[in-house]
């Protein structure tokens, strides 16, 4: 399956799953809308194994969220 590349408020959200042994994981990037520069992409941290890759490109992209919401509260 592809990545899922979606847009949060103001930001690119890229979920790529992997599997690991019989699940999946995601590797989760965020980085700002029209961001040119690659140095600017930063890794979520995601420690989640899931029964299918859909299940894991959700929960991913549902980790990235929460993680671009409780970063835009601390700014």
């Amino acid at each position: 399956m592809r990545p899922l590349q979606t847009e949060h408020q103001g930001w690119q959200v890229r979920v790529i799953a992997y599997p690991v042994g019989r699940a999946w994981s995601a590797l989760i990037e965020v980085w700002p809308q029209g961001s040119a520069d690659t140095a600017e992409r930063r890794v979520v941290p995601f420690n989640s194994s899931l029964s299918s890759e859909k299940l894991a490109q959700a929960a991913g992209r549902a980790a990235a969220i929460q993680w671009l919401d409780r970063e835009a509260k601390s700014s």
